[in-house]
């Protein structure tokens, strides 16, 4: 018998820095409009004079995939709390009221992140005070491996816990291609009474090489077998393709069966992988359809 999964799906995408990336972008995003996302995540650094311009263009970004409500990224090592201020202002100008709080990775001439002295020193901190700027709807980072720099995984709970207490709404995952590790981190949050809906990102490997280097720097694990799976492949080529689809549909199908049905998909500006996995799980005897 056929059973029929429920699921909610997000994408993330990251504003693109030239005109050739704008129409990749523009393109990707048309091909994720029939798709039916319940939020899109935009990841910015932009603020203080450009606000206004940062607002609109999140805006459009969402306008573009069918009108799915924008999420703009917002990170403690942006701006000043006066800077992020003002682009939260001109968001709920223009109608966006969800956002991503997140600390954010240390510039690259800090070998240790250092809270700016007029700005936010951690996510829990800008939390508050997006929730009393007028915030509706705010998520929060979480690892469900160790994060860099944590202690422990305890470390790393009482940190979201903060985040919770400060009026997060929604907890979105850094990616993990240990399924049976995010279904231990998931199995601790809610041990420690955290009931917030939780996305798990879902990183589809379009780049093996670029994904290590990446995983390398946020502390996210790459497994022998996704090594021996895609190490040697040529990127993009055909054979890397299905089975980067085939590695990450399955993540999906074992998420879903477990009870985490909302999948943040890191999109990367690109459509063809995110939606040949998203044809993966609409077939066969665990199938899954799309929340509205």
């Amino acid at each position: 018998m056929t059973t029929t999964n429920e699921v909610t799906l997000s994408f993330e995408i990251f504003p693109p820095k030239n005109d050739t990336a704008a129409d990749t972008l523009g393109r990707t995003l048309a091909e994720l409009a029939p798709v039916p996302a319940s939020f899109l995540s935009v990841t910015s650094g932009a603020s203080g004079s450009a606000a206004r311009a940062t607002a609109e263009q999140a805006l459009a970004y969402g306008d573009a995939l069918g009108g799915v409500p924008p999420r703009p990224h917002l990170t403690c090592v942006q701006a000043s709390r006066g800077e992020m201020e003002e682009l939260v202002g001109a968001c709920l100008d223009v109608g966006i009221d969800r956002f991503v709080a997140i600390r954010g990775d240390a510039p690259p001439d800090q070998p240790v992140y250092t809270p700016r002295p007029d700005g936010f020193a951690y996510a829990d901190d800008m939390t508050r005070a997006l929730k009393a700027w007028g915030a509706r709807d705010v998520a929060v980072g979480a690892y469900p491996e160790v994060h860099p720099d944590a202690a422990d995984p305890a470390h790393c709970l009482d940190v979201l816990e903060r985040k919770v207490d400060a009026g997060a709404d929604r907890i979105l995952t850094q990616y993990c291609f240990d399924t049976d590790q995010v279904l231990r981190w998931a199995d601790a949050v809610r041990d420690a009474g955290i009931e917030l809906p939780i996305g798990i990102g879902v990183m589809p490997v379009h780049n093996y090489a670029q994904i290590k280097r990446f995983s390398d720097r946020c502390g996210a694990g790459v497994p022998r077998w996704l090594t021996e799976a895609l190490g040697d492949l040529e990127p993009g080529s055909s054979l890397a393709m299905e089975r980067a689809a085939d590695i990450a549909a399955e993540q999906c199908r074992k998420l879903v069966r477990n009870g985490l049905t909302h999948l943040h998909l890191y999109t990367l500006n690109r459509s063809a992988l995110t939606l040949a996995i998203l044809r993966r799980l609409e077939a066969g005897p665990e199938a899954c359809r799309w929340a509205a």
